[in-house]
């Protein structure tokens, strides 16, 4: 079967030429980092080291910081993204509790943040580029803290979204809140040297806490009222 007979063919070839491609600047900003600093070497030297070109680097990371943190940047995966939303679908009979959330979305944002990790795809070796990074700059671990502030809204603006609910209902930030903390705790443990558990078994830990605690936290309360 020749290529134009398989339009498919082509299309996964050049993602994962792309991927590729984007992974190995990633892997040598990171490498360059670690020896000499972000001011010890230029994006020029990237390039030369990957066989890009400068506008190629910039195609794909607007900083070198960017391609330092790599993937933790990146949107969600359309795929994983289209579900979740499809899970909130009104009038689909679609169970939900008393504050008007689906009772199915913690359970769909698990889904879909395992779905992000999953398309990050980190081995212990890129985890342990990018520790030995971050001990060179620290910044860049607030430039991570940073991200994971932006991840919080992204989580807001899409659980909104699901549950047909005002961007602004105090319910969906406070949805948004608790599951980012969570999340952003099992990746600070995922992103740890010690670290040798996946990340949605981390984040699953840090999700059962949470339930425990409040669980707890609210019979208590309604004990003593």
């Amino acid at each position: 079967m020749n290529e134009s007979a398989n339009p498919c063919q082509p299309q996964g070839l050049r993602a994962r030429k792309r991927e590729a491609t984007r992974q190995a600047i990633t892997a040598e900003a990171r490498h360059f980092t670690a020896a000499q600093g972000l001011n010890g070497f230029t994006i020029e030297q990237v390039c030369e080291e990957v066989g890009v070109s400068r506008r190629t680097f910039f195609n794909y990371f607007p900083s070198k910081e960017d391609a330092i943190i790599g993937h933790l940047l990146d949107e969600f995966p359309a795929d994983a993204t289209a579900v979740f939303l499809a899970g909130g679908a009104s009038g689909s009979g679609v169970a939900r509790g008393p504050h008007g959330l689906s009772t199915t979305l913690l359970r769909d944002l698990y889904k879909l943040t395992c779905a992000m990790a999953d398309h990050m795809d980190f081995s212990r070796d890129q985890v342990h580029e990018l520790l030995a990074a971050m001990k060179k700059e620290p910044q860049l671990m607030m430039k991570m803290m940073g991200s994971a502030h932006a991840r919080e809204q992204d989580f807001a603006e899409l659980i909104a979204q699901r549950e047909h609910l005002p961007p602004e209902d105090p319910v969906v930030h406070m949805a948004a809140a608790l599951f980012g903390t969570c999340a952003h705790r099992a990746s600070q443990a995922f992103f740890s040297e010690q670290n040798t558990l996946p990340y949605g078994d981390l984040l699953t830990g840090n999700l059962v806490a949470a339930q425990q605690l409040f669980t707890f936290s609210l019979l208590t309360f309604e004990g003593t009222a």
